[in-house]
């Protein structure tokens, strides 16, 4: 498509004159197009770039998705006019999954922001086993264990009246405590209970034991909620040296992290949603950031594995194509759990995961030409590396957002 230029008679830059047919000055080589242009052909000439790019854009997702590995093979035979170039189409499409993923963790965080609300009392949990007098354990075989079945309380007294309540409980209050912790209610699973129940002494040494705990990060913790309040309102107001001897005074290590982590969870406050949101946009945004990362290792994978191909970009250009399809995939997926229906969605992942191990492997067979054999088995070799490395560096993102 032609450029649409607005000539002038002399050179905007060196006042040389111009013939009508000269689209650059031959004396500084400056472009002859004046950008004094009216808001119609302002507008009109955006119209037709965006058109021009939707165009474009439709034969690249076409191709994609009839012919998987197609854009890659026409890109390296230099048949590129009736595509979008690889990292144009990377970032649009990378943009639009990223803000979906923000508006979806937004929504999330509003939706359960009820369910976090600070409470003036801080809740415990204790378990029938530790009511009993028996050391608390962490993991049974036996699922069906009533004895594992734990209690949220907020006061001893509270707890205790419940308790007695049960002793003498219905069936139906017996069957909902059993169906709470996914525990068949059967005749037998109910007797158990009852019978555990009874176990447990009217004055358990057990609730003497919890003590209310206002933690921050690992061992530093605060006995009153007094005490957690004047933390989170000076926190912002410490000194490095200060944050280290609170360390120091509760057996942590005056480590950069460690002040780094005191810091960002004294002041970031979970039931706050505007924290929340603005905690998770950072970690997406570290998130995307290790994309870029993760493209460019990909293609050395492939240069590896697939090494018929000599030329790096070459393998770098695919990986550029194959994420991109992915985030079209997974964008599809969050307009459907946004805009549409969230369980239909949510239900849709897996097989949309499944779809692009699918489109991987049809994709590298064909650009890469190898039998279907060897295909699977080198798609099994890079994806070990793949997900590790892809692991570690989401692990980094979402530590690295958090802190940032």
């Amino acid at each position: 498509m032609s450029k649409i230029r607005r000539k002038s008679d002399t050179c905007l830059n060196c006042d040389n004159a111009l013939r009508p047919e000269d689209n650059f000055c031959p004396n500084c080589g400056q472009e002859n197009n004046s950008h004094k242009v009216p808001v119609k052909h302002l507008l009109l000439e955006v119209f037709v770039d965006f058109f021009h790019f939707d165009t474009k854009l439709w034969n690249t997702v076409k191709a994609s998705v009839t012919r998987p590995g197609k854009i890659t093979i026409d890109y390296l035979e230099g048949k590129r006019a009736r595509y979008v170039p690889p990292v144009k189409f990377y970032v649009f499409v990378s943009f639009i999954f990223f803000l979906l993923l923000g508006k979806l963790s937004e929504k999330a965080i509003d939706k359960n922001h009820n369910f976090i609300s600070v409470q003036s009392n801080p809740s415990f949990s204790i378990s029938i086993n530790e009511l009993q007098g028996n050391k608390k354990v962490y993991y049974i075989k036996d699922i069906d264990d009533v004895r594992m079945i734990s209690f949220n309380f907020e006061s001893k007294d509270s707890l205790k009246t419940k308790i007695q309540r049960l002793k003498n409980g219905s069936t139906a209050e017996l069957d909902k405590l059993l169906l709470n912790e996914d525990i068949d209610t059967t005749r037998e699973n109910r007797e158990q209970l009852r019978k555990a129940l009874l176990l447990i002494p009217e004055n358990s040494l057990a609730l003497d034991s919890v003590k209310p705990d206002f933690g921050i990060y690992g061992n530093v913790k605060f006995s009153t909620n007094e005490e957690y309040e004047q933390f989170k309102k000076n926190i912002h107001h410490y000194t490095n040296d200060q944050v280290d001897s609170l360390l120091l005074a509760n057996n942590e290590k005056a480590t950069w992290f460690n002040r780094q982590m005191v810091k960002r969870l004294g002041k970031f406050d979970r039931n706050n949603s505007d924290d929340m949101k603005m905690m998770t946009h950072a970690i997406i945004k570290s998130i995307s950031l290790t994309m870029f990362i993760m493209m460019p290792l990909t293609a050395i994978l492939l240069l590896w594995t697939f090494y018929r191909r000599k030329y790096y970009y070459e393998h770098l250009i695919f990986s550029i194509h194959i994420h991109t399809i992915f985030f079209v995939i997974f964008s599809l997926i969050l307009t459907i759990q946004i805009f549409i229906n969230e369980k239909i969605g949510i239900k849709l992942w897996f097989w949309a995961i499944l779809l692009c191990l699918i489109y991987l492997i049809v994709s590298l067979k064909n650009n890469y030409k190898q039998t279907w054999g060897k295909t699977i088995w080198k798609f099994i070799l890079i994806s070990i590396p793949y997900f590790l490395v892809s692991f570690i560096l989401t692990i980094l993102a979402v530590i690295y957002g958090f802190l940032a």
